[in-house]
């Protein structure tokens, strides 16, 4: 809704006034610093109430996020509208609204000065300081790198997995918000989230979520490509089509399946692009409430599991219902799709073989909590990433940002029992050191290589790094340095 909304505000800048309502459903969102932490990192301008004790809500009898309410300029509601809305749609009704009161002598045009909004870069520091980190991707293939979806600043900020950190290897992206393909210092990005990587080719894929679309980045350099997407949000439901043909909708996080027929490349240097794309890329599309398939051979992209209703409903992948799924993790081996099924906070496991979807975590779109246990009493709030760890020394688990709750969970897939792995949990902050002290403030993004964790930790602007000890338990915590000053090659 908040693009939208934005078009209102550009529009009709000097006549209308946009006053957000936070009414929060989860009770990490009711804080009033987590509000502002939310108005820095979507880029809002306009005043937003922190309506912690829904008395907004009541008083103007509120049934559905969202709900505008039209107010003229003597103070009485004129009308409502629930749920989401189009701003071509939305404009012609407020200038009939907007004469109607200019004949009567109730307008007087000007933009009111609300003071400082709070900009992203005031909240994550001067310089290259990373801004809420959305994702985090490991590729341990040679000395290996940790690509981070600097999320607030447009951009990719890629390091050295081996070094922990230290000197920048590159940053694709210039920085400012945009949609244009090229080399990295060029290229523009907005608000990207999650990464796939080929292993095969070396080809990362991003989720450029605020674009809406899917982008390619070569090995050889960082040059990016837009192969799905048009840039526009989609509206409307679509059975899909040619990947740049076909609107998105908030596109959030990738999973790469890789094709089992695809050949062995030749001989080639570590960067090179065989511009050889094959397999399949799941999308997690939040803005629909479904997780999408993009095959990169034909580059057709397509709706594989979601009704788009937004709700908690199992069973064949086309019957099944999401609730903005935000964090993708797969199981090549055995065909596994993992989803952390955001507002219903759970965690869903898709069948690609049988095409059926199964609830491992979670109970409905207001059951939510941070009990650890079994599926019947476990509770998560709101996850927004997961990760699939096949060599946990203690069996296969997933690790689970569970991001309102300021922690990494861990979910043993053999007994189906979730554990607190790191984390101190509410309060949020920021603390080094040991696993159950540390602490973190809604991390996203989560991603495993060589003997650490690497964790987006959002609101904090950082990346995080817990060791794995030889047991499985985890290790100390420590914050990632980045040297921008310094490029490592």
């Amino acid at each position: 809704m908040l693009p939208q909304l934005r078009e209102v505000e550009t529009r009709l800048a000097d006549r209308v006034v946009v006053i957000g309502v936070h009414s929060a459903k989860f009770p990490q969102e009711r804080g009033t610093d987590a509000v502002a932490q939310a108005v820095r990192r979507h880029h809002v301008t306009h005043p937003v109430v922190n309506d912690a004790d829904f008395a907004v809500w009541q008083a103007f009898a509120c049934r559905a996020w969202p709900t505008l309410m039209f107010i003229d300029p003597t103070g009485k509601v004129i009308g409502r509208h629930e749920g989401e809305f189009e701003a071509g749609q939305l404009l012609p009704v407020l200038e009939r609204m907007l004469a109607e009161f200019d004949a009567k002598g109730w307008i007087v045009p000007g933009i009111p000065d609300f003071g400082a909004s709070g900009t992203v870069g005031a909240q994550a520091g001067n310089g290259d300081d990373l801004a809420f980190p959305g994702k985090v991707l490991v590729d341990e293939r040679g000395r290996g790198h940790v690509t981070i979806a600097d999320t607030g600043r447009n951009r990719l900020v890629v390091l050295g997995l081996s070094t922990m950190g230290g000197p920048v290897h590159h940053i694709v992206g210039d920085g400012t918000a945009g949609h244009v393909d090229g080399p990295p210092d060029g290229a523009r990005l907005r608000s990207p989230q999650g990464m796939a990587l080929d292993p095969r080719t070396g080809v990362v894929y991003i989720a450029d979520t605020g674009n809406h679309s899917i982008r390619r980045m070569s090995p050889d350099g960082g040059v990016l490509t837009t192969i799905a997407g048009t840039g526009r949000q989609a509206r409307t439901r679509s059975g899909g089509g040619h990947g740049t043909a076909v609107d998105l909708s908030s596109p959030w996080d990738l999973a790469f399946l890789p094709d089992p027929k695809a050949p062995p490349l030749p001989d080639r240097g570590p960067h090179d692009d065989p511009n050889d794309d094959r397999g399949l890329l799941f999308i997690a599309m939040a803005g629909t409430h479904q997780v999408w398939v993009l095959d990169l051979a034909s580059g057709r992209v397509a709706p594989f599991a979601g009704s788009g209703s937004e709700a908690l409903a199992d069973g064949p992948c086309q019957e099944a219902a999401f609730a903005q799924p935000q964090g993708l993790a797969i199981d090549p081996g055995t065909n596994r799709l993992w989803v952390a099924d955001s507002e219903t906070s759970a965690i869903r496991e898709i069948d690609l073989a049988r095409g059926t979807v199964f609830t491992l975590l979670g109970h409905g779109l207001f059951d939510f909590g941070d009990v650890n246990g079994t599926p019947e009493v476990a509770r998560l709030q709101h996850p927004m990433g997961v990760a699939w760890w096949p060599t946990d020394p203690k069996g296969p688990s997933l690790l689970i940002a569970d991001t309102y709750n300021h922690r990494v969970k861990r979910l043993d897939l053999a007994r189906t029992v979730v554990e607190t792995w790191v984390g101190a949990g509410a309060p949020d902050g920021q603390a080094d050191g040991d696993p159950r002290t540390a602490r973190f403030s809604e991390p996203m993004g989560i991603g495993i290589g060589g003997d650490h964790v690497f964790v987006a930790d959002t609101n904090n602007h950082r990346i995080r790094a817990i060791g794995i000890r030889p047991d499985g338990t985890p290790g100390e915590v420590i914050t990632v340095p980045i040297d921008y000053a310094t490029r490592a090659h």
